[in-house]
């Protein structure tokens, strides 16, 4: 039968202990180096040493045997029982050895079960732990999606309310600003009929009418009286009346149906965001006229962009400036002015493109000299123009234009509400 080293450990061990007590002349020469060995446990290369030193010395056999006491105290021990049939060698111990071995097997096996059942129980238990936490927390994910979606449904549920009563007042007021531009319209076409027909009474009248020579008053040298013109002779009636209520030294009122100059608030710089924030909520009625590519050059600057404004720049600020256009609190018209020999890549029909609304777009041959005729030829109204290049600046503020530059566009463009 074959057995191996580990089969008969202890014995193994108990003769180390024996070599280790005899003199270094007294060891076998092939085991003088595991006597010398200071590791607490053999090495599988010592144990096979000492395995075939006891196969092959029944003297060493029996000193082994002879100082092991502990052999005679736990004979009942399968590992001690086979280790002693080792190192005795009687009669068919082998048979015998192998039979300690098995019950040595049979122990092991019964142990391993042991540890396996008792590790199955707790893997058993933990399982079970885990499936009522697992269990707890799918009810709480639960009742937790289930409160989050209640809540959702809530705030879906008023925003929808909320929604219908925001495109109720935008119904509203759609309803209130058609009306109200109904009646505005209608009061223009009235004042326009107006005007027409005082003029042509008025030519009427001054070509029918001949001077008549008024009484002259007491201590005057001249001719004092109304015109024959009933429209002129209303007009002074008028004019008498208000000097009487008022008073001979206080000033005339100011005419608001003149449209007259723009002029920017004391204190606000025309490089600054504030101007066009102004320009946006405050100012009245105007007409804004934009050097483009000056425009678009400051908006790459402000956002330090590199090279040359491309279309979609252009685009985006005609876009910014369209909406300015139309929710200002004066709703004004833009004209946005492109040198044609700087863009390329527009719609060749771009300036038709805003005019349904308040912006309108020009392709020219140069920009500058098209601007400061637009200015020239709307003197005495309000006009407002954009750019930074100084020379187009000062040619516009000579025809009455107010001056604000690309960068206060800018500025307001990266903040504006539209």
């Amino acid at each position: 039968m074959n057995f191996r080293p580990e089969d008969f450990r202890l014995a193994l061990e108990e003769a180390r202990r024996v070599i280790k007590a005899m003199r270094p002349d007294e060891v076998p020469h092939n085991l003088r180096r595991t006597r010398s060995s200071s590791s607490r446990r053999l090495t599988p290369i010592e144990a096979q040493a000492l395995f075939r030193e006891l196969e092959r010395d029944a003297g060493f056999r029996q000193a082994t045997l002879s100082g092991w006491d502990a052999a005679r105290e736990n004979r009942t021990d399968p590992r001690t029982a086979a280790s002693v049939l080792f190192l005795e060698r009687s009669e068919g111990w082998e048979f015998r050895a192998r039979g300690h071995l098995a019950e040595v097997e049979r122990q092991e096996a019964l142990s391993d079960a042991d540890g396996l059942r008792a590790s199955l129980g707790e893997a058993q238990s933990e399982v079970r732990l885990l499936k009522s936490q697992l269990a707890e927390q799918r009810r709480l994910a639960e009742k937790g999606t289930r409160q989050r979606t209640d809540q959702l449904r809530r705030d879906l549920r008023r925003a929808r309310e909320r929604i219908c009563q925001l495109e109720r007042k935008v119904s509203e007021g759609s309803r209130e600003s058609a009306r109200w531009e109904r009646e505005t319209n209608a009061a223009w076409d009235e004042l326009t009929e107006a005007d027409r027909r005082y003029d042509e009474l008025r030519r009427r009248y001054s070509s029918k009418t001949k001077p008549v020579p008024a009484r002259s008053s007491p201590g005057t040298g001249g001719e004092v009286g109304f015109s024959r013109d009933p429209l002129e002779a209303a007009r002074m009636l008028d004019q008498m009346v208000s000097f009487w209520e008022v008073g001979s030294d206080s000033q005339p009122e100011r005419d608001e149906t003149r449209p007259g100059l723009l002029e920017l608030p004391p204190g606000v710089d025309p490089k600054s965001g504030g101007a066009m924030q102004w320009i946006y909520y405050e100012a009245p009625r105007l007409i804004l006229v934009v050097d483009g590519w000056n425009a678009a050059h400051y908006w790459n600057s402000h956002r330090h962009v590199p090279g040359k404004p491309d279309p979609r720049t252009i685009e985006f600020i005609t876009n910014k400036l369209d909406n300015l256009a139309e929710y200002s609190i004066g709703r004004h018209q833009v004209l946005f002015y492109l040198d044609s020999r700087h863009v390329s890549g527009l719609d060749p029909d771009w300036d038709n493109r805003f005019r349904s609304r308040r912006l309108t777009g020009f392709y020219v041959e140069d920009a500058d000299d098209a601007i400061a005729r637009e200015a020239a030829g709307r003197t005495g109204e309000r006009v407002a123009v954009i750019t930074s290049d100084n020379g187009l600046a000062e040619r516009s503020r000579t025809h009455g234009a107010v001056i604000l530059a690309s960068e206060a566009l800018a500025e307001w463009m990266a903040s504006s509400p539209v």
